[in-house]
């Protein structure tokens, strides 16, 4: 069993990543995204955006939609169920450093900035 500690904690510390980009709060909400595949690469990404209330539950009934810059239409997102979680998809090249996420609650809009962070290798 001792020998097996190291190879577990190995294996699982290099199944951790850092997040695509820093989360941010919104109406007492947290907002994150993640992207598929992390870190982001050059072409098509889907994106997830995860919006969450007290102890973590997911917060349904929001629109979303995403874009990669000021000369770009919104996309909407689509949602996971009752999940919180919207899925989306956006075109990022190698200039690509800022989704916008604007969310819309009952009317009441806002827009997130989110830096993102490319993959160095590509």
């Amino acid at each position: 069993m001792r020998k097996l500690l190291p190879v577990l904690l190995l294996v699982f510390s290099a199944c951790s990543s850092q997040p695509d980009a820093a989360p941010q709060r919104w109406n007492g909400y947290d907002v994150r995204i993640q992207t598929q595949p992390s870190p982001p690469r050059v072409g098509m990404n889907e994106i997830m955006v995860m919006v969450s209330g007290r102890h973590g539950k997911g917060i349904h009934g929001l629109v979303i939609s995403t874009r990669m810059n000021d000369a770009e239409p919104w996309k909407q997102t689509f949602p996971d169920g009752d999940l919180g979680i919207y899925h989306g998809a956006e075109k990022i090249d190698q200039n690509s450093r800022d989704l916008q996420v604007m969310i819309d609650q009952n009317g009441e809009k806002t827009i997130l900035h989110f830096g993102v962070r490319m993959d160095a290798s590509r």
